[in-house]
């Protein structure tokens, strides 16, 4: 879980796929994908590692994770459009867009992801039951808007400067004099 959220920010910090951190850890995200496609036999996981892994795909052996993993998550489409519940089909969402697949080839008759999030939202706008604790609404629904618009976990994040090491003050001080 760390090391695929830790590919997001590390890109966004100007880190280049090439980069010996950012190829040690697809590796290790790699290694520990199950012989089903999924990381943990979790929808939500294996989403999250299609999302990270899909911006290294130039890297040896991510392109045939991603597929086996995004088979992975289409066996567990539920006959209503769903992929278990608000939180996996929001997740999973956000995978069919990283891959740019259409939302419509995930269909199951006429039931998508997307109309499957639409039959959970509530009179208020909120996803999930009325009586649901506030704080599972908030998330259900804050996790479902970028999933409905076909945004990434990626796309959510803006880029900043790469952190740079700070100077010890012998080295400060030796720069100074250069």
């Amino acid at each position: 879980n760390d090391d695929i959220f830790a590919i997001f920010p590390l890109l966004h910090a100007g880190y280049p796929t090439s980069d010996d951190v950012i190829q040690k850890t697809v590796l290790f995200i790699l290694s520990k994908q199950l012989p089903d496609g999924s990381w943990e036999n979790s929808v939500d996981l294996t989403s999250a590692a299609v999302q990270a892994l899909s911006l290294a795909g130039q890297l040896p052996d991510t392109s045939n994770a991603i597929t086996s993993a995004m088979d992975f998550v289409h066996r567990k489409l539920g006959a209503d459009g769903g992929l278990g519940n608000s939180f996996s089909t929001s997740w999973g969402l956000q995978a069919i867009a990283a891959v740019s697949s259409s939302h419509l080839n995930w269909a199951n008759g006429y039931f998508t992801p997307r109309y499957y999030l639409a039959t959970l939202q509530q009179r208020d706008g909120g996803l999930e039951p009325a009586n649901t604790a506030s704080e599972t609404r908030l998330w259900a629904t804050a996790y479902a808007i970028p999933a409905i618009q076909g945004k990434t976990w990626d796309s959510l994040l803006s880029t900043f400067p790469r952190p740079m090491p700070k100077q010890t003050t012998e080295q400060a001080a030796a720069t100074a004099q250069a």
